[in-house]
């Protein structure tokens, strides 16, 4: 018995053309024809007003450009950057521990637990032990906690 080793894409499947769990960036016409040698404009929109961005900062996604052709088509990367309201303050800290014998330390991978008369939030600290949080006055007063397995809270 002989084994052959083939694929087939088929049509669509080849390169996407949306960016799937992206509901900050849209484009008003995704499937376009066009002729050799001319150009078309894409108007794409970003919205920072979506409940996926609850916080200041940069978010970046590809937009896939697809084609009928043998060649690959790189995407093209959007970066949205969003900046804080004026009223708004930003808690952030560094959780460290110390060991019994062993010099403070910053935790990475803690659990910062935020909690307002409004919400509340959990945070990761990254590999530097830091953790930052946006928020609007309204949700003062704020209590914190930080935790990691293997320290007393």
């Amino acid at each position: 018995m002989s084994v052959s080793q083939a694929a087939e894409v088929l049509p669509g499947y080849g390169q996407c053309t949306s960016t799937p769990g992206v509901n900050w960036l849209s484009d008003d016409n995704p499937h376009m024809t066009i002729q050799p040698g001319a150009s078309a404009k894409l108007v794409v929109t970003l919205d920072a007003n979506v409940p996926a961005i609850s916080q200041p900062g940069s978010y970046t996604a590809t937009l896939p450009v697809g084609a009928k052709t043998p060649y690959r088509m790189a995407p093209v990367t959007v970066t949205l950057t969003v900046d804080p309201l004026k009223s708004w303050g930003k808690i952030t800290g560094t959780v460290a521990g110390a060991a019994c014998s062993a010099a403070s330390s910053p935790l990475a991978g803690a659990t910062v637990q935020i909690n307002s008369g409004n919400a509340n939030y959990t945070l990761k600290t990254d590999s530097s032990g830091q953790y930052v949080l946006w928020l609007d006055p309204r949700n003062n007063p704020l209590t914190l906690i930080a935790a990691k397995d293997g320290w007393a809270p």
